[in-house]
């Protein structure tokens, strides 16, 4: 049928409604019909008032009340919606219609908006019993796993839609975006690519693609997606963010810079690309160069946080303590309450022999390992020894991990003497922090820092959150 005709026979079918509510207001199932291809017009509106009387003439109808439910949601009048559709389960008890499965559906998709997940998926669950495979159902079950944060179970539900539908791209997607964030990433690139042999490309899926080459470190084949997604959606910044990335991971870090800055163009308010730049210049070794930048992503955000950390990391590293400390104690002015700030913070006073001024910044966090690691070296330099060695016993009995965490640390700035004269009842812990002379330092990757450990750039997760959340 053609969609004219369609048209026309709607109009025809409104006409007549109206014409036999007009001789009998009291007509449900005039009201019902009339509801109904108001629906299909988009004149939500009409179609709830009519759907509504229609209710109240015959309250028994398990589709009206079906119907109303979904009018109702779409005005977003969600817990009448939830009513009406509790209607319909309390109505066709025996399922008769068919309705109570979907009905179990639009509740649990209304309880996840709301945000109320364990709910959602109590009736998610009701309506797989009914409708078993059904994939509006397994899709909703997925997103309510993944709003929770249950990514392998989310995945095992999309898997199991992309399997019993095979030619459906959208399945094929939502399996290859779920398995980046589960860091299953050849699984990704299987789905990604099934994607593409359906003839279905986009921006989404080569980006997912390329972000999953490049978990892989196959940077020509992440370079290769991540380019044709910024053709398909020029103004994405996730799309520039990461391919720039890709560049640099390949050693192109000019080309990456490039990539970066015209993200900045395009994205004024963006820090991300300043910062990006600024971190790669500064995994080179260049300081100076990295600092211009993230001097300019503090202009846009002047409490960027990363930023700092990437400084005080920085310059940790290069042994310009004093600038070190500068940024940690920035970022501890910012978020107070973080312990890798706090710990570092407190590594730099040390670092400089300002023992008293680290030890002010123990506050509450007294206990927490690494705090109170440093806070002993500190008291041991001040000459506060039996506290010193008693922290120091107490946390190489509880957490011996501690000390090589803090290699460095020891090998750089702890007065070696005080090791070598040790109390005789802790020697054995003295023994341990003097091997740690004997010890090469690790370079430690910045995990937290690294621009794809960010959520806006993994695949599915961001943006699946706010969709829910709408």
């Amino acid at each position: 049928m053609s969609t004219e005709n369609n048209t026309i026979d709607i109009e025809k079918i409104i006409e007549l409604c109206q014409k036999a509510i007009a001789e009998n207001p009291e007509n449900a199932t005039a009201h019902h019909d009339l509801g109904v291809a108001l629906f299909q017009k988009q004149d939500v509106d009409g179609a709830l008032e009519h759907l509504t009387k229609a209710a109240e003439l015959a309250p028994k109808s398990v589709l009206t009340h079906y119907l109303l439910g979904i009018a109702r949601a779409e005005k977003m009048q969600l817990d009448e919606a939830i009513a009406s559709w509790k209607k319909v389960l309390e109505l066709d008890k025996p399922n008769k219609h068919k309705l109570n499965g979907m009905a179990h559906y639009f509740i649990g998709k209304v309880y996840g908006l709301k945000g109320m997940w364990d709910a959602a998926h109590m009736e998610f669950r009701r309506a797989k019993k009914l409708l078993p495979g059904n994939p509006l159902i397994l899709n909703a079950i997925a997103e309510i796993h993944l709003a929770k944060g249950e990514l392998e179970e989310a995945k095992a539900e999309w898997l199991t839609v992309a399997t019993s539908n095979p030619e459906d791209p959208r399945a094929a997607f939502n399996v290859c975006a779920i398995a980046i964030d589960t860091g299953d990433y050849q699984l990704a690139i299987d789905y990604g690519q099934r994607v593409l042999n359906m003839g279905q490309d986009s921006g989404g899926v080569r980006f997912n693609l390329g972000l999953a080459h490049l978990r892989r470190r196959e940077y020509d084949a992440a370079i290769k997606h991540l380019q044709k997604a910024v053709e398909f959606e020029p103004e994405d910044l996730n799309n520039r963010l990461t391919l720039g990335e890709a560049y640099v991971e390949k050693g192109l870090i000019e080309a990456g810079v490039k990539e970066w800055e015209e993200a900045a163009r395009i994205h004024p308010k963006a820090v991300q690309p300043y910062y990006n730049i600024g971190l790669a210049y500064a995994r080179h070794g260049l300081l100076e160069r990295a600092n211009e930048y993230w001097q300019k992503a503090l202009e846009r955000e002047p409490n960027y946080l990363p930023v700092f950390i990437a400084q005080g990391s920085s310059y940790a590293q290069a042994e310009r303590w004093e600038e070190s400390l500068k940024a940690w104690r920035k970022a501890l002015e910012i978020e107070p309450k973080a312990e890798v700030v706090r710990i570092n913070a407190m590594a730099m006073h040390f670092h400089l022999g300002q023992y008293t001024q680290a030890l002010d910044l123990v506050a509450d966090q007294g206990e927490q390992p690494d705090i109170k690691f440093i806070a002993s070296l500190c008291h041991l330099h001040l000459g506060a020894t039996g506290q010193a060695w008693a922290g120091l016993s107490a946390l190489h009995q509880d957490h011996p991990d501690v000390f090589s965490r803090h290699i460095r640390l020891v090998q750089e700035s702890v007065d070696r003497s005080l090791l070598e004269n040790a109390p005789p009842q802790y020697q054995q812990v003295a023994a341990v922090l003097l091997d740690l002379y004997k010890q090469e330092v690790a370079e430690e990757p910045a995990e937290d820092e690294h621009p794809l450990n960010r959520p806006e750039n993994k695949g599915w997760w961001n943006a699946l959150l706010k969709t829910l959340r709408k």
